[in-house]
């Protein structure tokens, strides 16, 4: 059996078992069914699909190499805007506990509300501590420029170059996000380095997103963790562990956008408008939780 090959399999064996794990807590129903799932998203081959919750969703497919086949050590840095900040450890910590399995020493930044050039402001103060790969998910907050989003997004991508990085599409809420997916793709064209994971397309299934067509559901950010650690696939150096954020403030947005339930011990400071809860500073053991987001006044 040829390295790839094995390798691909290896990587679908630990897949099926973190998704099944993680995707089953909380919710009450019946544990994750895998169905269709071939091959890693990426590896000639289309998303598989999951029925999470009772809802069949198919994982987003990815363009470019799994990240974990590329990369030389474990630690990646997750950045982004209120829908990755959902997956979030002060919000159940749905990244780390699909991430950490594979072997990935993970962080989540990611804060409600922020536009492109959050990433920067990430990068400038966490880029010197050891990151062998990165997610990205910055542009649902668009200005309209693409020439600013393009300048802001290649200065993220150029800083982690050439470490191995995930960039995300948006959902495709209104006409103008299609030239925010044209800009990242039109970059990761430039960067070796860059494979680009198709959740715009893959948002529009039924269940997936709430109604303002742009934060995950319940299942819908399940799907996202799952297509992000399919994408991913194991690190290849162990063990995992879920590293602390220094970015937790929510509080540029002006109504719920959030999820409803905060785990304890994690500090989230949000708008005082909202209904979610601040919490403080303690040290608690990640958990995956079953939580519903509040459907928002603005974007996230």
């Amino acid at each position: 059996m040829s390295a790839p090959r094995f390798r691909t399999i290896a990587t679908l064996i630990a897949l099926s078992g973190v998704v099944s794990s993680c995707l089953g807590a909380g919710s009450g129903s019946e544990p994750l069914s895998l169905t269709n799932v071939g091959r890693i998203p990426g590896i000639g081959s289309t998303g598989g699909a999951v029925v999470v919750d009772g809802v069949q969703a198919t994982l987003a497919n990815l363009s470019g190499p799994v990240l974990g086949s590329v990369a030389t050590g474990n630690r990646v840095i997750v950045i982004g805007d209120s829908i990755l900040a959902g997956t979030a450890s002060r919000y159940g910590g749905a990244m780390c506990a699909q991430l950490v399995p594979l072997g990935w020493r993970v962080a989540v930044e990611a804060e409600a509300g922020q536009m492109t050039g959050f990433g920067r402001t990430v990068l400038r103060d966490r880029i010197y501590e050891g990151w062998d790969a990165a997610v990205v998910f910055l542009g649902t907050n668009y200005s309209g420029s693409t020439t600013l989003y393009e300048k802001d997004l290649t200065a993220i991508v150029s800083s982690l170059a050439p470490r191995p990085t995930l960039l995300l599409t948006a959902t495709l809420y209104r006409p103008a996000m299609q030239d925010v997916n044209g800009v990242i793709r039109l970059i990761a064209s430039r960067y070796p380095n860059v494979s680009v994971l198709d959740w715009g397309t893959t948002s529009v299934q039924t269940g997936v997103l709430s109604k303002d067509k742009i934060h995950p559901t319940d299942v819908g950010r399940k799907v996202l963790v799952s297509s992000v650690a399919a994408a991913m696939g194991p690190a290849p150096t162990g063990p995992g562990s879920c590293l602390a954020s220094k970015y937790t403030d929510d509080s540029l947005v002006t109504g719920g956008v959030m999820p409803s339930t905060s785990i304890a011990g994690e500090t989230v400071t949000t708008d005082p408008a909202s209904s979610d809860t601040t919490i403080s500073n303690a040290t608690v053991p990640v958990v995956t939780t079953s939580t519903v987001p509040v459907t928002p006044t603005t974007v996230g």
